[in-house]
């Protein structure tokens, strides 16, 4: 019966007849209220050590859909098509510099010459990695 329901869910929030803005948008609000949920139903002093990675997971996977669903917005309109493979990719180095930056900040070891570190290594990667696509 749970399944049943479930897969009325799923098939109504990706399903084919909703517009691709609004399924990515929808998906997008999906992780960032269950992001939420977790954050509020948890306490951080009582979980297992192996589960505080979850919010960090959480917080990546909903920037990066986020990016997803915004980044397909602005480039629809502005040239007629999208190119998913650097916007994604472009995405992705960007939700994992924020992921690295918040849990050094969560630890108390972020400084200003870390944070230019990590952009720096972005950076480096996302040329690295979009000169080896083509």
């Amino acid at each position: 019966m749970y399944y049943q329901r479930l897969g009325i869910i799923t098939q109504a929030c990706f399903n084919n007849n909703y517009p691709m803005k609004q399924t990515k948008f929808l998906r997008a609000g999906m992780f960032w209220l269950s992001l939420i949920v977790f954050m509020s139903l948890t306490r951080p002093y009582t979980m297992p050590v192996s589960l505080l990675i979850v919010p960090f997971i959480l917080f990546g996977i909903a920037l990066f859909t986020s990016w997803q669903a915004f980044s397909g917005l602005y480039y629809r309109k502005k040239t007629g098509k999208h190119e998913n493979g650097r916007v994604n990719l472009l995405g992705g180095i960007v939700s994992i510099i924020l992921v690295f930056a918040l849990g050094l900040e969560s630890l108390g070891e972020l400084t200003p010459k870390d944070f230019l570190v990590i952009l720096l290594f972005g950076a480096v990667a996302y040329f690295y990695m979009v000169r080896s696509v083509k």
